[in-house]
């Protein structure tokens, strides 16, 4: 029988991955009132005071005690979201999340490449199953593949091996202070950048140059922060109360909630071969939490999604 604290924390991963589904979905009506810089630069300016509360909330210390750990940890994963968050505009949510709830199996083949820790036959059919069904949820098109048909795999990739750093660099910093480390290090990317293709503008999401903010987009973008923040504070207490590989199956409820939200929001329809893929992407979840439950440091980790 599971543990009440292992039902609570699942409770809180099924929130979380609720939240965050939801509030994803309307990226793509920010991306109608400005670029994704411009909307990055806003949405650290409301969260970071949001984080500041939660912490106090939370009574634990935001001193870092890796500050080159957390820095570079910080900067990988905000390559992976931001990646995320560029195909936002472009994609569904359900087929950009598939790409960066491949992170685990990014993970596994890193862990093996880098620390030469064996996979084992169970990872291995884990690994393959979590791809194939990642596939089949970004269903590609592979005559007029471009750029974009990989970018939620390389957001998934950036996203996995931050999250494996975790363990090495950051293993004992509070969540919350791994949550501003990223929103600073995305707040900061997005000043750059913004300014950059302010100088040079483009027509898509990504080089938008900066735009009189309108009041839609000051809605969306608080909106977007307060579900983060609210989200991260969810998932940290579930990391805290339960068993990670539990906590971690449940995560992967975002890709089935981003399917619900988008038929109940937009009216947009899964298709069949979609919903197999996110059957097999949480069977490949099973596996890979199952093979975590085996292997003593891999409760050491910390997933946070913002």
């Amino acid at each position: 029988m599971p543990s009440q604290q292992n039902i609570t924390a699942a409770g809180f991963a099924l929130a979380a991955s609720a939240i965050l589904s939801f509030i994803d979905n309307f990226v793509a009506s920010v991306a109608e009132e400005a670029g994704l810089w411009q909307f990055q630069v806003f949405r650290t300016m409301f969260a970071l005071p949001m984080l500041l509360v939660a912490s106090r909330m939370m009574g634990r210390p935001l001193r870092p005690v890796n500050h080159k750990g957390l820095i570079g940890r910080s900067l990988i994963v905000s390559v992976g979201l931001l990646i995320y968050f560029a195909s936002l505009g472009n994609l569904p949510v359900a087929q950009a999340g598939a790409g960066l709830f491949s992170a685990p199996l990014w993970v596994a083949l890193l862990t093996v490449f880098l620390f030469r820790q064996r996979l084992g036959a169970i990872g291995i059919v884990a690994v393959v199953l979590g791809f194939v069904g990642a596939l089949m949820l970004l269903q590609p098109e592979f005559r007029n593949f471009t750029t974009l048909s990989l970018m939620p795999l390389a957001a998934g990739l950036f996203y996995g091996l931050g999250m494996m750093l975790t363990r090495h660099w950051c293993a004992d910093e509070n969540p919350i202070t791994l949550a501003i480390g990223i929103f600073l290090s995305i707040g900061i990317a997005g000043v750059v950048m913004l300014g950059a293709v302010t100088l040079w503008p483009g027509e898509e999401f990504i080089s938008l140059p900066w735009v009189e903010p309108s009041g839609r987009f000051l809605v969306l973008t608080v909106f977007q922060a307060f579900g983060a923040v609210v989200a991260v504070t969810l998932i940290a207490q579930a990391y805290r109360i339960g068993s990670p590989a539990v906590v971690a199956v449940f995560e992967y409820s975002f890709l089935i909630f981003a399917c619900l939200w988008a038929s109940l929001l937009w009216n947009t329809a899964t298709n069949p071969l979609a919903w197999a893929g996110i059957v097999i992407i949480l069977i490949s979840g099973l596996l890979m939490a199952f093979t975590q439950r085996r292997t003593p440091n891999a409760t050491a980790s910390v997933r946070i999604r913002l």
